[in-house]
């Protein structure tokens, strides 16, 4: 049986290669196979960029949610200090109405007391006085004697309604020891009341011979004329009255009036050493928790620098999976809770400052009651600040300082066509960041924002504005970097085609804002000199308004 022998091809079952010089044929084009899998990636691909999409929405809506909510319980915390300011307002208002009735009280007390002769009376009310100035933290040293002096002084000067004082009633009912004990703690004896009338003059009218002696011999003048022109001596009651004050050698009279002026002149003297040395006293202090506060906002700030190492090198760990994310986490926690402590710290030095400056303005009567500027409210922020209505940014010839405890003309700022830098950011104050970023706000006619939060990072950047170029800071501030092209030095020769000199317009330049933003309450003088204090009030829910300084 014979059979055909299988060909190559058929015995291998594999294609031969054409043999050499024969022409190659065209390659084979896609196949359905291979567009279908094409338009399966692609629609894959459309999907996927789908998902990552409304992933990316998602997360942006919930950022702005977040940030919505992160405000609105910042505003609701903000609220709740001021009432709680408000309540503490209240309650101090309170303490001092209840501290002037029963100064009222006591003022009464002793008057009635004085015109009886009550002299247990007399010393008890006296010695409240100094129960209330030990409760008050008074000493015993020779300040605090001055001081108890004052008091005392003051309560015996009191008047009732027709002007009487203590020593007045005291004459006018007949009450020798009462009268000595009232100019032994420094009441004075020529005292007028009702009509012009002196306390001789009321006790001669009264025939109280007695009282009339001590009052003579305690340095009272009998040549005082009242209100009607009448003398003490005209008026007597009784004839032996009338001979005392007539047969009175004047001669003692001015060696007691002599005497009792240089006692005055003595006392004056010293209560004004006294104010001295407590203004003095006050100085130290305010000075001392200046630097205290100042301590405070260097350590939030090295705070607030650690946070932005920990966010970064999570990150880090995060895009290269280093496997380090949780621990890395865990030290953002650490550093934010740090943060939130030294915040804190700083906002009762603060108040603790802003406390010790009171004292030290109502001590020395100096200084206003108000903070120097301008007030507005959030809602007034694009036209006082943006539009400068009214030109009176212009007119102060300073930039803004916008003091908002509450955050909320930060949030407005960094939302506006601006060039925002976050100061507590170590690498947003780098100095060729700062350049740029005034470089092109001077290009295109924005502000440039500085929002030091609640640090007092004033001084940080102006020391980075001089490491742009030496005396930057002064001359940015001043406005003299605005005139005769002087920005042009900021320009570098690795700067784009944007920033060709030629690219600078005049009207641009005109538009061009630098605003400074903080949250601290009080900021220190040299930045109240240096910017144009802008006072934030706050719109309370019930509509009122809050100022951040009551």
């Amino acid at each position: 049986m014979s059979s055909k022998k299988a060909g190559p091809t058929a015995a291998s079952g594999k294609r031969q290669a054409p043999p050499p010089g024969a022409p190659r044929r065209a390659a084979a084009g896609p196949t359905a196979e291979d567009r279908a899998a094409t338009v399966i990636q692609c629609a894959f691909r459309r999907l996927l960029a789908r998902k990552e999409l409304a992933r990316r929405r998602q997360e942006h809506r919930e950022y702005l949610e977040q940030m919505e909510k992160l405000q609105q319980e910042a505003f609701l915390a903000l609220v709740r200090r001021e009432r709680e300011a408000e309540r503490r307002r209240q309650e101090e208002e309170a303490k001092a109405e209840q501290r002037r009735q029963e100064e009222r009280g006591r003022q009464a007390r002793l008057l009635d007391a004085a015109f009886d002769g009550n002299l247990g009376e007399i010393t008890a009310i006296l010695q409240e006085v100094d129960e209330l100035l030990t409760d008050e933290g008074v000493g015993h040293d020779e300040a605090g004697a001055a001081r108890r002096r004052q008091r005392r002084v003051a309560l015996l000067e009191c008047e009732d309604a027709r002007g009487n004082t203590p020593m007045s009633e005291a004459a006018a009912g007949g009450q020798p020891q009462a009268i000595r004990l009232l100019a032994e703690q420094g009441a004075s004896p020529n005292c007028k009341g009702a009509f012009g009338r002196t306390p001789l003059y009321r006790a001669a009218f009264g025939g109280h011979l007695e009282a009339v002696e001590v009052l003579l011999e305690l340095g009272a003048d009998p040549r005082v004329y009242a209100d009607d022109g009448s003398t003490p001596g005209q008026v007597a009651s009784l004839e032996a009255v009338a001979s005392v004050l007539q047969s009175w050698d004047l001669g003692l009279t001015e060696a007691m009036l002599r005497s009792m002026e240089a006692e005055r002149r003595r006392r004056a003297q010293e209560a004004e050493r006294h104010t001295e040395a407590e203004a003095e006293r006050l100085n130290l202090k305010v000075r001392q928790l200046a630097r205290e506060q100042q301590q405070c906002h260097q350590q939030l700030q090295q705070a607030y620098c650690e946070l932005s190492r920990r966010v970064a090198e999570h990150d880090r760990c995060e895009r290269t999976r280093a496997g380090r994310a949780e621990l890395t986490l865990q030290a953002i926690k650490d550093a934010e809770a740090r943060v939130e402590r030294l915040r804190q710290d700083t906002q009762k030095a603060e108040e603790t400052l802003a406390v010790a400056r009171l004292e030290l303005r109502e001590q020395t009567q100096r200084g206003e009651e108000e903070p120097p500027g301008l007030r507005c409210q959030v809602a007034e922020l694009h036209d006082v600040l943006m539009k400068d209505v009214g030109d009176r940014i212009r007119a102060d010839g300073r930039w803004p300082l916008v003091i908002d405890p509450s955050g909320q003309a930060a949030t407005f700022l960094r939302y506006q066509d601006t060039n925002y830098v976050d100061t507590v950011n170590p690498d947003q104050l780098q100095p060729e960041r700062v350049r740029l970023a005034l470089l092109g706000a001077l290009r295109y006619g924005k502000p440039l924002v500085f929002d030091l939060r609640e640090v007092d990072l004033f001084p940080a950047v102006q020391r980075q504005l001089d490491v742009v170029q030496p005396g930057l800071a002064q001359e940015l501030l001043s406005r003299r970097l605005l005139q005769q092209d002087r920005y042009l030095s900021l320009l570098r020769p690795t700067d784009g085609p944007e920033y060709d000199p030629t690219q600078f317009q005049e009207a641009r330049l005109q538009q061009f804002r630098l605003f400074f933003v903080t949250k601290v309450r009080w900021p220190p003088a040299e930045q109240l000199q240096a910017l144009l204090p802008v006072q934030v009030q706050v719109q309370l829910p019930s509509g009122g308004l809050q100022c951040p300084h009551q």
